[in-house]
C-alpha cells in the first residue's frame, strides 16, 4: 500500500509519501510545497491542489492521511489551515482515495508513544522508524511522514 501523508497549511505543506507492505515500510518521496505569500490566497490554494495532483498522479498513493486541524488562538491561520485542508481532500476525491484524518496528539503518540512529544522527537521517531540517514527536512516534509506513518500504524493495530 502506499499512503500521501500531509501536513497542510497554506504557506508550506509538507508531503511525505510512504509504501507499506508486510516486510517493511519504505520511504519513498519527502518534500514540501511552499507557495509564494505575495499571491493571494486562491492562488495559493490552487498551487497546492495542483502539487498534489501531481504527486497523486506519479506515486498513485491508496490512502491519503492528513494532519487535522489542530485550532489554537489564531483563528485567521486556523481558517487558511482549513482551507489548505479542503484542496488537498479535493485532491483525493479527484482521484477516487480515501481520506483519513488525525489530530496532532495521536500521530505524536503512534510516532514517540507520547501524545505531548516535541517536535524533534517526532522527526526523530520518523527517521528511525523508515531507517534514515537524516532526519527528513524541511520539518514540515517529516511532519507529514509522520501522518502517513500513523495512518500505517493505525490500520495495522
Amino acid at each position: 500500500m502506499i499512503i500521501l501523508g500531509i501536513d497542510p497549511g497554506t504557506a508550506m505543506t509538507g508531503v511525505g509519501v510512504i509504501k507499506c507492505t508486510k516486510k517493511e515500510v519504505k520511504n519513498l518521496y519527502f518534500n514540501s510545497i511552499k507557495t509564494k505569500n505575495d499571491r493571494d490566497s486562491a492562488d495559493r490554494l490552487n498551487f497546492i491542489h495542483q502539487e498534489v495532483l501531481n504527486i497523486f498522479k506519479e506515486y498513485k498513493p491508496q490512502a491519503l492521511a492528513i494532519e487535522s486541524l489542530f485550532f489554537n488562538s489564531n483563528a485567521k491561520s486556523a481558517s487558511a489551515v482549513s482551507q489548505a485542508i479542503g484542496v488537498v481532500k479535493l485532491a483525493g476525491a479527484k482521484n477516487k482515495v480515501k481520506v483519513f484524518e488525525y489530530p496532532p496528539l495521536k500521530i505524536k503518540m503512534k510516532i514517540t508513544g507520547k501524545g505531548r512529544a516535541e517536535k524533534k522527537e517526532v522527526q526523530s521517531g520518523v527517521r528511525k522508524f523508515l531507517h534514515l540517514r537524516k532526519i527528513p527536512r524541511p520539518t514540515h516534509a517529516a511532519d507529514a511522514l509522520a501522518v502517513a506513518i500513523c495512518h500505517w500504524l493505525e490500520k495495522n493495530k
